[in-house]
């Protein structure tokens, strides 16, 4: 099969990893989007002939599917409806949260379809491109397109796992989770700092050492290694401290003990001589 595709959305994951895939050596055949303004931004960004996706595509040539989420079932349907040469061909979309099966009028007007989906941030194209060469990337589909799929993961970043059809939506939550997530319990540590009289803008900064030293011995050392603090210690008293401190902001004191409980779990995998402290700390966080 020839290294090349078409791509019909031109937002910026579509872009990003058009771009990143044409800096891999891929050629993009052609680009649509639903718009006019859209399409004629894509074909500039990707420098490839804006056409009529499926309409003016020969047999053969893939078509990534680069739309949000909400309109993918509009993509499906008109790239079905209108596409002479479907039978046999790769359809694709990039969404994380939605499984291949989600194209299902071209499943069943005989095309191949997929999912590729980059665990990365793409706030534009150009950083998106830039960002992808470290990603990896998650595949799921039909053997046809998943083959396909994994050659192009291959030449963006070389990283990739194959997902199963009920593991998409799991997936989705953990990318959420070690993503938006994280942003969050940040965006807490920072609230709560600047609640001891901290400016707002020496708050912003105050953890950066301390978070990027933390997640660099998180994915040298695994979770379990990388723990520490007071509740890997066993400092129930300190713990109680905490919540104490915590008691006129339910909200936080909330977030503060469920957090604290995964934390716990975490502990007793790495001291499992501990039970009987843990199981103190364990009734305080009840």
């Amino acid at each position: 099969m020839s290294r090349q595709f078409a791509l019909y959305g031109c937002g910026k994951a579509g872009l990003s990893v058009a771009l990143a895939l044409k800096a891999a050596g891929w050629k993009v055949f052609g680009c649509d989007s639903r718009t006019e303004k859209s399409r004629e931004l894509g074909s500039q960004w990707l420098a490839c002939p804006a056409i009529n996706i499926p309409a003016d595509l020969p047999p053969g040539i893939p078509i990534m599917v680069g739309v949000p989420e909400g309109a993918l079932a509009e993509a499906d349907y008109r790239i079905a409806d209108n596409d002479r040469h479907i039978a046999g061909r790769i359809v694709f979309h990039l969404s994380g949260a939605l499984p291949s099966r989600t194209l299902n009028l071209c499943r069943l007007s005989g095309a191949k379809v997929g999912s590729l989906h980059p665990l990365m941030i793409l706030p534009d194209p150009l950083t998106g491109a830039r960002n992808l060469k470290t990603a990896t990337f998650a595949i799921e589909g039909r053997e046809e397109a998943v083959s396909l799929l994994k050659k192009m993961a291959a030449a963006v970043s070389g990283k990739m796992f194959i997902l199963s059809v009920r593991g998409k939506t799991l997936y989705h939550i953990a990318a959420v989770t070690a993503s938006n997530h994280l942003i969050s319990l940040l965006a807490e540590s920072e609230n709560l700092l600047m609640r001891t009289g901290v400016p707002e803008e020496e708050s912003l900064k105050a953890f950066q050492s301390l978070v990027e030293a933390t997640v660099k011995n998180f994915f040298s050392e695994g979770p379990v290694q990388a723990l520490t603090g007071p509740i890997e210690r066993g400092e129930v008293q300190m713990i109680g401290s905490h919540l104490h401190a915590l008691a006129k902001t339910p909200a936080s004191r909330d977030l503060y003990k469920a957090v604290a409980r995964k934390t716990l779990v975490l502990a007793r995998k790495k001291h499992p001589e501990r039970a009987e402290i843990y199981d103190e700390l364990e009734k305080v966080l009840e």
